[in-house]
């Protein structure tokens, strides 16, 4: 009786599944956020080295960072969209936080045109480093938003992680600890819940 009732709870979900899409996180997902942690940490690790002084860092490497971060992350982008072109379509939930995250990518355009404009404009680079905790303060928005859709703790834990780091960027502006901040909220709150997401993922196919 017990197998019976296993077995009926099983075709249950899987016809819900049917019915409503795939409930977990696409891989790309976790792809992109892996990659775009690990690539923009690192970049962001090799500026803070340079302010610093903790090791003299050329200037070529700087340019060779920046270009190696934004690079390699597109590189990864056409891959992942090709990849997941035939993905499943994901449950009204998994539409929703994902929808979110893509939200915050525009509001990121957006702010890099109003930020770089106006730093160009006025000729003061200073106005540029007040775009980083603003992207912060939305991708923990994103965060947020997935943490009541998915009820999951570590999500607002996630969550909370970006918001206190947009508040250390602001007391750490124009220090060379900036940079430092920038990275560590790279690697600890994008790479790492990037490659928790990816595994769990990968762990349910």
């Amino acid at each position: 009786m017990s197998d019976d009732l296993d077995s009926a709870r099983a075709d249950l979900a899987f016809l819900r599944t049917l019915a409503e899409g795939d409930p977990r996180p696409s891989p790309g997902f976790g792809q992109l956020l892996l990659a775009a942690g690990l690539l923009y940490g690192a970049q962001t690790l090799v500026h803070w080295a340079g302010a610093s002084g903790v090791f003299p860092v050329p200037g070529w490497m700087h340019l060779a960072a920046a270009i190696g971060g934004t690079g390699g992350f597109l590189v990864v982008l056409v891959i992942v969209l090709w990849n997941d072109r035939h993905q499943p379509t994901g449950t009204t939930t998994r539409k929703a936080y994902e929808a979110a995250f893509q939200a915050t990518g525009l509001m990121n355009l957006a702010m890099v045109f109003v930020f770089g404009f106006n730093a160009i404009r006025l000729d003061d680079f200073s106005l540029w480093l007040y775009y980083v905790p603003v992207v912060f303060a939305i991708q923990g928005g994103a965060w947020f938003v997935a943490a009541r859709l998915q009820k999951r703790l570590w999500y607002g834990l996630v969550a909370l992680g970006w918001f206190l780091a947009a508040a250390a960027l602001g007391l750490t502006m124009g220090q060379p600890l900036f940079n430092l901040v920038v990275a560590l909220a790279l690697l600890l709150l994008m790479a790492l819940p990037g490659f928790v997401l990816l595994r769990l993922a990968r762990k349910a196919d």
